[in-house]
């Protein structure tokens, strides 16, 4: 099975398309106040503790504190995406490294934060969306644009609805 990075994994979650154009180094508007927030809140919050690590160029971990893997989200708008790249981090560190951890998920703007646990049922859930990724990315086009409720705050909102306007 081929691993695809974090961000692609997190994005097929909220927006195939938004995955399919990451993948083809298609970007979204990097000075889009959305993601200047997310860059603000991931360099501000947790200074004291942050360990940010990069794994064999797939995988960008916002903090290690000893058996426990955090990531760091500006709200929890995503969260079920959020948990579910946390749960492909504990699932790549597993198999790819042989290293088990625990996880958990921060929302410092909300003061939340969350366990996130890789179980059986969550390793067969990654492989089974990996797989659709993988047919996903091999496409020669992107899927065709869906309006969805996080479409407007989306950095890719111009790219995809250029023609609208």
């Amino acid at each position: 099975m081929k691993f695809i990075n974090a961000y692609i994994f997190q994005s097929y979650l909220t927006c195939p398309r938004e995955a399919w154009l990451e993948y083809h180094s298609i970007n979204a508007e990097q000075n889009h106040e959305f993601l200047m927030l997310g860059r603000l809140i991931h360099e501000t919050t947790y200074k004291r503790d942050r360990k940010e690590i990069f794994i064999d160029q797939l995988l960008k971990i916002d903090l290690v504190h000893g058996e426990l893997v955090a990531e760091v989200k500006k709200s929890s708008r995503h969260k079920e995406a959020a948990r579910m790249q946390l749960l492909y981090y504990l699932y790549y560190l597993k198999h790819e490294k042989g290293l088990e951890f625990q996880g958990m998920l921060l929302f410092p703007k909300e003061r939340r934060r969350e366990e996130v646990k890789l179980t059986k049922e969550a390793e067969e859930k990654i492989e089974q969306i990996l797989q659709k990724i993988q047919s996903l990315v091999e496409s020669p086009a992107p899927p065709p644009v869906k309006k969805i409720k996080y479409c407007k705050t989306c950095a890719f909102y111009d790219y995809c609805f250029a023609e609208e306007e």
